[in-house]
This record gives C-alpha cells, sequence and structure tokens, in this order.
C-alpha cells in the first residue's frame, strides 16, 4: 500500500526518489545525483502543526483580459502555465508597485508547495514567490501523491519562460521582472544553472543565484564571466554533502576570478536537504543576496 503523502506533499518514498536520480539527472556528468531527500522538520510544520493556507483556485480562462490583481495580503495560489502544470505563487504582503521576485526550483521527486512555504519564510512578504512544478513522474497518482521534475533544462527554461508571461499578465506591474532571485534544491539547482548560462539569465532578468545541494560543479571562468555580463550580481552555493561542498570549493575559485562575488558554505554532515543544519546557511546566503536591493527593505 502506498503511504499518502499530505497536502504539502513533502517527500515521495526513497525508491522514487533514487529512480528520479537515475532517470532525470542532468546531461553534464559531473553534476551532482539529482534527487530529492525529505526536508528536515525545522523547515517544513509537522503533522500537528497548523496546515499550509491552502491553495487558491488559478484564474479561469477569460481572467487573462482582465485588468493585473493588486495583492492585498501574502497568499498562496495556482498560477497557469501554458503547457505545463500550474506553477504555485506566493503574493507580498505589500500593495506598493514593483515587488521584487524569487524564482524557485525543487528537487526530483519533490513539489513546489513545500518550496514556496520554505522561501515564504526567507521573503518575509517582500516579494513574490514563484515556484515552477515541472512534469508529473506519475499521473496515475492523484495529484497531491505526485511527484514533479524538470526533464532537462531546456524544458526547465521553457517553463520559466511561460510561467514569468503568465505572472506579468496576472499582476502587471505590481511585480518586477527586473533583478529576480534565482533558487534553486538538487535537480532544480542543477538544471536551473545550466539554464541560466544558457541564456536563462537574460530571460529571466537574474541578479543573484542561490544554489541548494545542486549546481556546484557546473562553472567555468567564462561562464561565470558570461551571467556577469548578463546582470548576474551575486552567486550563493550552499552544501550539506561532502561531494557538493568540494565542487562548490573548486568553482568559487573559478567565480572569483571572474570577479563576480560569491559565497559558499557548507554544514557538515547535514547530507542531502535544504533543512536541518543547512537551512540557517541558506537564510543568511538569501540575506546576502538581496542586502544592496532597495526593493527588498
Amino acid at each position: 500500500m502506498r503511504r499518502r503523502r499530505s497536502h504539502r506533499g513533502i517527500q515521495l518514498a526513497l525508491g522514487i526518489a533514487a529512480g528520479a536520480a537515475a532517470s532525470f539527472g542532468c546531461s553534464s556528468a559531473s553534476s551532482p545525483s539529482p534527487t530529492e531527500a525529505a526536508p528536515h522538520s525545522t523547515l517544513v510544520a509537522p503533522d500537528s502543526a497548523a496546515p499550509a493556507p491552502a491553495l487558491l483556485p488559478a484564474p479561469s480562462a477569460s481572467a487573462s483580459s482582465a485588468p493585473p490583481v493588486k495583492p492585498i495580503e501574502s497568499r498562496t495560489e495556482r498560477l497557469e502555465v501554458q503547457g505545463f502544470a500550474p506553477s504555485v505563487v506566493v503574493t507580498p504582503s505589500t500593495d506598493r508597485r514593483g515587488a521584487p521576485l524569487v524564482i524557485v526550483g525543487h528537487g526530483a521527486g519533490g513539489r513546489p508547495e513545500p518550496h514556496c512555504e520554505r522561501y515564504k519564510e526567507l521573503v518575509r512578504g517582500r516579494g513574490f514567490i514563484l515556484c515552477t512544478a515541472g512534469r508529473a513522474m506519475d499521473k496515475q497518482l492523484p495529484e497531491e501523491e505526485r511527484g514533479y521534475f524538470y526533464d532537462g533544462h531546456h524544458e526547465l527554461g521553457k517553463e520559466v519562460v511561460l510561467a514569468l508571461d503568465a505572472l506579468a499578465k496576472r499582476y502587471g506591474d505590481w511585480v518586477d521582472l527586473q533583478g529576480s532571485i534565482y533558487g534553486g534544491y538538487s535537480q532544480g539547482a542543477t538544471m536551473g544553472i545550466l539554464y541560466l548560462q544558457q541564456g536563462g539569465a537574460v530571460e529571466a532578468k537574474t541578479a543573484g543565484i542561490l544554489l541548494v545541494e545542486g549546481g556546484s560543479a557546473e562553472w567555468t571562468i567564462g561562464l561565470a564571466k558570461k551571467l556577469k555580463r548578463e546582470g548576474v550580481r551575486r552567486v550563493e552555493i550552499v552544501c550539506g554533502q561532502t561531494s557538493c561542498a568540494k565542487a562548490a570549493k573548486m568553482s568559487k575559485a573559478w567565480i572569483t576570478k571572474a570577479e563576480l562575488d560569491v559565497a559558499t558554505s557548507y554544514a557538515e554532515g547535514a547530507g542531502h536537504t535544504y533543512g536541518g543544519p543547512v537551512a540557517p546557511l541558506v537564510e543568511q546566503a538569501f540575506d546576502r543576496l538581496v542586502a544592496d536591493d532597495p526593493r527588498w527593505r
């Protein structure tokens, strides 16, 4: 009998995640294994805690011609994305126009909801959070039990572009697409950095990159210089495994030589997670990424 996941879809069986690592890995031979580990309870509320905010339904097709929606208070809702599963959006708790944006990619076998919940803690109502879904791994399961993956960085790129278009149509100038932050975990980090390095930084108007347990090996001096020319100002790499940390140490040298600001953090022994001892490092990394941007104050 399959064990049902919670409404927020935090974890899959280890066998499914391991299969995802084998089947949906990055095209780069040096990429970290893109498996989704279960987040530690320090990040995601236990079952006994208050449930996550209910997702509001996506607007109907006729709403595409409606005026932009003004965020009144922070809420979590679905955003229809053409050709892909709906993204999850968290709106800011401010009615100020031009709120900044974080784009989030999850790990293989994961779901967008728990990652939006985590970034909600980091963003603290100051901006929009857009969590992409990817493709379903098992469409025969009820939707709330499905895990998702990114079918290559090109597919992730298409999804990001379409999701940004849908977000802009929905919220107009309430959201500022310029100078976005890309935050990725595991496969979402590995595929994310490959996408950003191959033109995605321009498409997503990326200023900051936060990679957690993925994407730490996908760097050269040339690629770092290219990202800097395209508007990226800072890179943060956070690790919980030795393999990630070793790759990050080498990549930091290349990124530094490209004169692009970079910092790496390592929670030794934490493992493949964005929770536990990794959690405060992610929070510190995010704060450094947005420290010089007045929109985040």
